[in-house]
C-alpha cells in the first residue's frame, strides 16, 4: 500500500512546485483617461456653384466667383496655406425636360484659429459669392498635450483598479511587468454634415443665437497594464 501511495505523493508535491507562488503571479487591467479641452481652431467648410447654359462659360464664370471668394477669405488674414481645395466639379444639369445647362462646384477648407472672426468670415464670403455650407468643424491646434494627460489619467485608473483587486486578492501590488497603448484619439465636437443652401443656413444662424458654439473637444487614450503581485 506504501508503494502505491508514495509515486502519488511525489507526483503531487512536484506538481505543487511547479505552480507559482503569489509573489510571481500577475495582474492585468485596462485603464482609460479622457480629457475635456476648449478648441481653438475651426475649419470653416465653403462652397461655390455656379450655373451657365454651356460648360465653358459655367466653368469661366466659376473662376471670377471662386477667385471673389477667395480674395475674401484671405482680407481675413487667412494665408494660403490655410486654404484647400476639397472637391471640384463640372457636369450638366437635368432638368424635368433632360438637359438644362451646366454646373460648375467647388468645395473649400479653410482653417483659422480666430474663432471670434467666424460669424464675420461666413457673413462674408456670403455676400461675395459663397453660396453653399458644409458645416464648421472645431478641433485642437496642439492635440498632443492633451494626449499625454488622457494616458495619464489612463494609467492612473488602471493603477488604482489594480491596486483594488490586489488587496480583494490579499496581495499587494508590485512593479509593472508591461503596459500597452489602446489607442488615442480626439472627440471633436458637433460637425456639421450634408451641405445646404447659405441663404438656409444663415437665416439659421441669425434666428439661433448658438449656431457657432464650439462646444468641447475630447482626447480619449487607453492602455493595459500587467503588475506583479506580492504576497502581504
Amino acid at each position: 500500500m506504501l508503494r502505491l501511495l508514495l509515486p502519488a505523493l511525489l507526483l503531487a508535491a512536484a506538481a505543487a512546485s511547479a505552480q507559482p507562488a503569489l509573489d510571481e503571479g500577475a495582474i492585468t487591467v485596462s485603464g482609460e483617461g479622457l480629457v475635456s479641452a476648449p478648441p481653438d481652431r475651426a475649419v470653416v467648410r465653403l462652397g461655390v456653384v455656379t450655373e451657365a447654359p454651356t460648360a465653358a462659360e459655367a466653368l469661366r464664370q466659376h473662376e471670377d466667383d471662386v477667385a471673389r471668394v477667395l480674395a475674401r477669405v484671405r482680407s481675413f488674414g487667412i494665408a494660403d496655406r490655410q486654404i484647400q481645395i476639397d472637391a471640384l466639379q463640372l457636369g450638366q444639369n437635368y432638368g424635368p425636360n433632360g438637359p438644362d445647362g451646366y454646373q460648375a462646384t467647388r468645395v473649400v477648407s479653410v482653417t483659422t484659429d480666430s474663432l471670434a472672426a467666424i460669424p464675420d468670415l461666413v457673413a462674408s464670403v456670403v455676400e461675395s459669392g459663397a453660396n453653399r455650407l458644409d458645416g464648421i468643424g472645431y478641433t485642437l491646434s496642439e492635440p498632443g498635450r492633451y494626449r499625454d494627460r488622457a494616458f495619464d489619467e489612463a494609467v492612473a485608473q488602471a493603477r488604482a483598479k489594480a491596486e483594488r483587486l490586489a488587496t480583494a486578492a490579499g496581495a499587494s501590488l508590485g512593479e509593472v511587468v508591461s503596459i500597452q497603448e489602446q489607442g488615442v484619439g480626439m472627440v471633436p465636437p458637433y460637425r456639421g454634415g450634408a451641405m445646404m443652401d447659405v441663404a438656409v443656413a444663415a437665416v439659421r444662424v441669425e434666428a439661433e443665437p448658438g449656431a457657432y458654439s464650439t462646444g468641447s473637444s475630447q482626447v480619449r487614450a487607453g492602455v493595459v497594464v500587467r503588475y506583479r503581485l506580492v504576497a502581504r
